[in-house]
C-alpha cells in the first residue's frame, strides 16, 4: 500500500497545513404469552453530546472576545472555523475537541476579521504527542500584522487560539493574552474525569474502510494511491488522530503528489453520531448504512455523511473538470467493509 507525504492536495486545491461506543444494550421487551418467540426490539439509547471535562462555555469565551475585539460578524458556533484552515477540517474534523471532552468555539466568516478557541483536557500528553511529531514547540503569545496567536497549558487544560482582526498588533499582546489566560485557569480550575465513549473504529488503518482497489473498481480507473501523511503537524491533527483515533483517508492519482485527479477524501469522527445528527443535507439511503445526508462544498465537492452505528464517517469527491463523481458507490462499499468484511480480491 502507497503512503506518501503531501503538501499541496493537486487538483483538490486542498489547505493541508497541519496532520493531519459500543452499541446499545437491547431491552427485551414482555410478549403476550411466555411460549411465544418473539424477537425484542432494541430500545436506543438518548443521543446525546459528550462531556466537557470543565465548566468554561462557548458562551464565556464569547463574552471575553467580545470584550477583546467587539461583537462578532457571525454567530458564535460551537465548533472549528473553517475560515483559513485546513482542507480536511469541514465536517468530523470540526467536533474533534468535544469528542476529547473539550470546547471549540469561533465566529467570523472572513481570513481578516474572526476568531477561534479551543481548550481541551490531558494537555501533558497531547503536548507531548505533538512534540514528538514535531507540532508543538513551546508557548506561544503573540500579536501581530493584524493577528493574535495563543497555544499554553494551564495545568491538564490546553488553549489554543488565533484572532485576526484590522489593526491588531503587538500593543494588543498583553490584553488579549490576559483574557486567554483567564479562560484557561477558570477551565483547570474545574477539570474533571469524564466518560470516553469508545468505537470500534478508532485507530482503525484506512484500509479497513476503503481500498485502492475499491476506489480503482467503482470509479473506473486503475491509478488510485492512498495517501495518509500530510506536510506539517500541530495540535488540531494530534487531537484529530491520537487523541480520537480518527482517521484521514485520500485517494489521488498515484502517478503524482502533485498533479493528476483527486478521487475521494474519507474522514471520520468515531462515535460521532451526535455531531452527524446535527448536520444539514438531504437525506439519501446508503445501503448498509443507518443514516445518510448528501451536500456539496463551495468548490464543487460531492459531499456524504453517512452513520454506521454510532460513527460519523464523510466522503468527499472533487470536481476535476467534469463534475464531481458521485460518492455514493464508495460510502456503500465502505459501509460493507466495516460491517460485513472486505470482499476477496477478484
Amino acid at each position: 500500500m502507497r503512503t506518501r507525504s503531501l503538501l499541496v492536495l493537486g487538483t483538490a486545491a486542498l489547505l493541508l497545513v497541519s496532520g493531519c461506543a459500543p452499541e446499545p444494550v437491547p431491552t427485551p421487551k414482555p410478549t403476550a404469552s411466555p411460549s411465544a418467540s418473539v424477537t425484542p426490539t432494541p430500545t436506543p439509547e438518548p443521543i446525546v453530546d459528550p462531556e466537557t471535562a470543565f465548566d468554561v462555555t462557548c458562551d464565556d469565551v464569547a463574552a471575553e472576545m467580545s470584550a477583546l475585539v467587539g461583537e462578532p460578524e457571525t454567530p458564535v458556533e460551537p465548533v472549528l472555523s473553517v475560515v483559513s484552515t485546513m482542507g480536511w477540517i469541514p465536517g468530523p474534523g470540526q467536533h474533534m475537541f468535544q469528542r476529547a471532552g473539550g470546547i471549540a468555539c469561533s465566529a467570523g466568516a472572513t481570513f481578516d476579521r474572526h476568531w477561534e478557541v479551543v481548550l481541551v483536557p490531558g494537555a501533558t500528553a497531547v503536548i507531548a504527542g505533538a512534540t514528538e511529531r514535531q507540532g508543538y514547540w513551546g508557548e506561544q503569545a503573540r500579536c501581530e500584522d493584524s493577528g493574535c496567536y495563543f497555544e499554553f497549558p494551564d495545568g491538564e487544560v490546553l488553549l489554543t487560539a488565533t484572532v485576526t482582526g484590522p489593526g491588531l498588533g503587538g500593543a494588543d499582546t498583553e490584553r488579549m493574552e490576559e483574557a486567554m489566560r483567564r479562560l484557561a485557569a477558570s477551565a483547570a480550575s474545574t477539570l474533571r474525569e469524564v466518560e470516553y465513549i469508545d468505537s470500534e473504529i478508532v485507530g482503525a488503518p484506512c484500509e479497513k474502510f476503503i481500498t485502492e482497489q475499491d476506489v480503482n473498481t467503482l470509479f473506473g480507473v486503475s491509478d488510485a494511491g492512498l495517501y495518509t501523511d500530510f506536510g506539517g503537524w500541530g495540535i488540531p491533527a494530534e487531537v484529530y488522530e491520537y487523541v480520537n483515533g480518527s482517521r484521514i483517508c485520500y485517494f489521488r492519482s498515484s502517478e503524482s503528489e502533485y498533479e493528476g485527479p483527486s478521487y475521494l477524501m474519507l474522514t471520520t469522527l468515531p462515535a460521532g453520531v451526535w455531531a452527524f445528527e446535527t448536520l444539514e443535507g438531504t437525506p439519501v439511503d446508503v445501503e448498509g448504512a443507518d443514516a445518510a445526508k448528501a451536500s456539496s462544498g463551495e468548490h464543487g465537492e460531492n459531499v456524504l455523511d453517512v452513520r454506521v452505528g454510532i460513527d460519523w464517517l464523510r466522503f468527499t469527491t472533487y470536481d476535476n473538470g467534469a463534475g464531481a463523481a458521485d460518492p455514493a458507490p464508495l460510502a456503500a462499499a465502505a459501509v460493507r467493509n466495516l460491517t460485513v468484511g472486505h470482499t476477496a480480491p477478484q
